[in-house]
């Protein structure tokens, strides 16, 4: 009896693990989508109002809405597709001409950005044909640069999900050295056998007994 309700509790566990991590993703996604949705109107509103915006004001906007740098501009091109007002959308066409700008640069730190957009734009401009290679090896160190502190970053998201792991391993695991400690032996299911044979048979004695005095008093 106690096995089974020791199966069921690790079965159940599991189950809540499971139903647990849906749920917070599903979160996620409906919270992004909502932080999305605020900073569209947010942006639209400033539009209204006449505000010229930056890349980077774009970038700083959506972090406040916890937003990455990608799916900031996604919500300016969402917006610049969906605009119909001519001011707005001579406004969001410059500015979506310089997030294109800036897109090659990505990855790249933002306080070194605008730096690498002039820089390019000095190279495009320059007639030294030595110019034009000018920017191979900055990127190339900075993407070294990127590129490690990425790595240190997926280090620390894997060490973090190891951590919560090996909690609920741990949980887990205890119930299960605690029902393993306490649910009865191979001795124990045999005495209870035993017991309950014993009574059975006591039971049946009384009956048959009962039933004796019964038919000699007809």
């Amino acid at each position: 009896m106690k096995s089974g309700i020791f199966d069921l509790v690790v079965a159940g566990s599991y189950v809540f693990i499971i139903i647990a991590f849906a749920i917070f993703m599903s979160w996620l996604t409906i919270q992004r989508r909502k932080n999305a949705e605020a900073m569209r109107k947010n942006i639209y509103s400033k539009l209204k109002s006449e505000i010229e915006l930056s890349s980077k004001d774009v970038v700083n906007i959506g972090k406040s809405f916890d937003l990455t740098a990608f799916q900031s501009r996604k919500v300016i091109y969402k917006i610049f597709r969906d605009t119909e007002d001519k001011a707005s959308f001579e406004s969001l066409k410059m500015l979506v001409q310089e997030i294109e700008t800036e897109e090659p640069y990505d990855e790249m730190p933002d306080e070194v950005k605008p730096s690498l957009v002039r820089l390019s734009k000095i190279t495009e401009e320059s007639n030294e044909e030595s110019d034009k290679h000018i920017l191979s090896p900055i990127t190339s160190t900075l993407s070294k640069y990127v590129e490690l502190k990425s790595e240190q970053e997926k280090l620390k998201k894997q060490t973090y999900r190891a951590y919560v792991v090996t909690v609920i391993s741990f949980v887990v695991g205890a119930i299960s050295f605690y029902f393993t400690l306490t649910s009865p032996t191979a001795k124990d299911i045999a005495h209870e056998i035993q017991t309950a044979s014993e009574l059975q048979q006591l039971e049946h004695n009384k009956s048959s007994n009962a039933d004796a005095k019964s038919g000699a008093g007809s």
